[in-house]
């Protein structure tokens, strides 16, 4: 008898490489260079720096925020005890990080090592949207659901709570996104349980709060990720909504995108471009024209993207989250 035995290290040795038009890429999907105890914990966004350092937040409450260099060495981890539930951060003028924690209701500012500088909102204090996290409760006790799978019902009850939003509350009811416009302002998606987009002076003073709920232009189901470009357009990714809204810094909605998408869930710009993440398995580049100039990948391709960020040089870092086992962290560069 023979015994025949595949190879293991195919998944690193493979290329993957996807081609539309004259924008081709090749995929990494095994990026960075982790410490054991890091290895197997999912990434929900990041963001680089000047130098290229990419900057990871996680759900882990022990190591928060990751650190890698621009070669995609560990450096090292920060901001244990200061997030419950960090989604995802950007990086500042002055070289600190601004972290959305969807759990806490707030943004808070830290240095690069876990520092804490200040927090934009209310700490733990949810506003008032309207929205019933406690929906699907009600529903079990009146005897109207009577499903017992958990993760069903824990699916189902977070899509009834947000059929109970009304308003375009006040910072912050579970924020999602958070971006810098090149006057310096900051601006934030407010949408687990609202449906709100913020604008903030930099030292923090709220200016203007647009949205509310719906599934139509200039409103939103939840408006998951934004991004703020060089002309100071606020892109905004519905992700339920399954849209992306293009606004002015005054919130005028200049752009809006329904079909061909695949879940927007996060947004990033090399100026050129803006490349918006989706879940579903697709990266789709506009241009600064507001053209769409390629789609790439396929319903559930392994472009599948919960948080998106990108270095000088055009590459781009996706984060799946939980879209794939065992893949956490995926480098997509140009060719």
């Amino acid at each position: 008898m023979k015994l025949l035995k595949g190879d293991h290290k195919r998944d690193f040795e493979i290329g993957t490489f996807f081609v539309r038009g004259e924008y081709r890429y090749s995929l990494e999907p095994f990026y960075g260079k982790l410490p054991d105890f890091l290895r197997f914990t999912p990434f929900s966004g990041g963001c680089c720096d000047k130098e290229d350092n990419l900057f990871l937040v996680t759900r882990d409450w022990q190591h928060p925020v990751v650190m890698l260099d621009k070669d995609g060495n560990y450096v090292r981890d920060f901001g244990k005890g200061l997030f419950q539930n960090l989604h995802t951060l950007c990086v500042t003028e002055e070289n600190t990080l601004l972290c959305v924690d969807s759990d806490r209701h707030v943004v808070r500012e830290i240095d690069v090592y876990g520092g804490l500088i200040r927090d934009i909102g209310q700490l733990d204090t949810p506003s008032d949207s309207g929205h019933d996290g406690a929906v699907w409760q009600k529903m079990q006790r009146s005897g109207e659901l009577i499903a017992t799978d958990i993760r069903f019902n824990s699916d189902w009850a977070f899509v009834e709570g947000l059929k109970t939003i009304k308003r375009a509350a006040e910072p912050f009811n579970r924020p999602t996104g958070v971006s810098i416009s090149p006057k310096g302002d900051i601006f934030v998606s407010d949408g687990y349980c609202n449906a709100a987009v913020h604008k903030f002076s930099k030292n923090g003073e709220l200016l203007m709060t647009w949205g509310g709920p719906g599934n139509e232009p200039g409103k939103f189901v939840i408006p998951h990720g934004i991004w703020v470009d060089k002309f100071c357009r606020v892109w905004v990714a519905d992700r339920e909504g399954n849209s992306v809204h293009i606004f002015s810094e005054e919130g005028e909605l200049l752009g809006y995108m329904k079909e061909g998408l695949y879940q927007p869930s996060d947004l990033w710009s090399d100026g050129t471009y803006v490349y918006i993440g989706e879940r579903g398995g697709q990266i789709t580049m506009i241009d600064m024209d507001l053209n769409i100039v390629s789609q790439l990948g396929f319903y559930n391709s392994p472009l599948r993207t919960h948080g998106i960020c990108g270095t000088a040089s055009g590459e781009l870092i996706l984060m799946p989250l939980h879209s794939y086992d065992g893949i956490y962290l995926m480098k997509l560069k140009p060719l």
